[in-house]
């Protein structure tokens, strides 16, 4: 019967992706990086290594890290297959900012699989209402030892027009220490991710609740992007899964890449791609943080490193590769040859 049943769930791989493609792909073994365990990185690479293992009959396995920038290096050389990575380090990594000693010239992105909204945390009843407002105020600047949230929450004072001298700097021990000191007094303001179920905690613990703050009037795409490669802007409505959004709020995001090593072939890229492409509604169904994203957004024109050769060629097949992505992919691949 286990057999019989190993067949019948080869058959179903073959149907789903189709006649034009052989299921088995020439890896017959992959791994991922990710995040510690228990972080949402962490949920969606054995996700996809869930998946990839059921279409692609391979063996799939997830390998987790403190952070990205730790095993970025190690896809960079080929001796990991896959990684999770924010569109910030990415964009350090292909440009060889800190925290990378050299740029990592051998990293190629398959799809973008989450979006991260972070925006400035006050009190609501702080009578902070924009970030103009924090001037004199104490504002925690630097998330523990992240560089890339650090300068995403410079640049975020800056969109204010304000400067690290403008503020009195509060130490952070991490986001979650961060989120504490705005709760408990120690602070006026943290940068925040706004799906942090810490942050829905702070708005039940608060009196009046917690209030983000939107980027100041200086906080266009263009700005963030140049302040910080790999962020861009997000506006925000109200709704249920924000209860502390109470109005339209333009805040600051991030995109999380699924990014492949220099190993994978333009053909089993061409099947990692189209296993998220056509199996993503489905997956949507089981993994929260996949939903807000429509399936024909998982390779948008805003990436920090090239989309894989494979990844370019599914994505003209099925017609949905643009001039914008074009233009973005001959930007990024010039930027890698450098």
């Amino acid at each position: 019967m286990k057999i019989l049943a190993r067949y019948a769930a080869v058959g179903v791989a073959l149907l789903t992706i189709g006649a034009s493609t052989a299921a088995e792909a020439k890896l017959k073994r992959l791994t991922i990086g990710s995040d510690r365990q228990g972080s949402v990185s962490f949920l969606l690479a054995s996700a996809f290594a869930k998946e990839f293992e059921l279409r692609l009959l391979l063996r799939a396995t997830v390998r987790a890290y403190t952070d990205s920038t730790y095993y970025l290096p190690i896809v960079n050389r080929g001796a990991m297959t896959l990684g999770l990575n924010n569109s910030i380090v990415s964009g350090a990594a292909a440009r060889g900012a800190p925290p990378f000693r050299r740029r990592l010239k051998n990293i190629r992105a398959i799809a973008r699989v989450w979006t991260i909204p972070y925006g400035l945390m006050v009190k609501a009843d702080s009578g902070i209402g924009s970030v103009a407002d924090l001037k004199g105020k104490r504002v925690v600047t630097q998330t523990g030892s992240i560089v890339s949230l650090t300068n995403l929450n410079i640049a975020y004072l800056h969109s204010g027009g304000l400067s690290l001298s403008d503020v009195t700097a509060v130490k952070s021990d991490g986001i979650l220490n961060d989120i504490e000191k705005v709760v408990e007094g120690g602070a006026d303001a943290c940068a925040v991710t706004l799906g942090m179920p810490a942050v829905h905690k702070a708005n039940a613990a608060v009196p009046g609740g917690i209030r983000i703050l939107p980027l100041g009037a200086g906080g266009t795409d263009s700005f963030i992007g140049r302040e910080v490669p790999g962020a861009r802007g997000l506006t925000e409505n109200p709704g249920k899964r924000y209860p502390f959004v109470t109005g339209p709020t333009r805040v600051a995001a991030f995109d999380i890449y699924l990014d492949a090593g220099a190993q994978v072939s333009e053909e089993d890229a061409y099947k990692l791609v189209k296993v998220l492409h056509t199996q993503w509604e489905s997956m949507q169904k089981s993994y929260g943080p996949l939903r807000p994203l429509n399936k024909d957004d998982i390779v948008p024109p805003t990436n920090s490193l090239p989309y894989h050769a494979g990844v370019v060629k599914y994505w003209k097949e099925v017609g949905l590769w643009t001039a914008e992505n074009e233009k973005q992919q001959q930007e990024a691949l010039a930027a890698a040859a450098r």
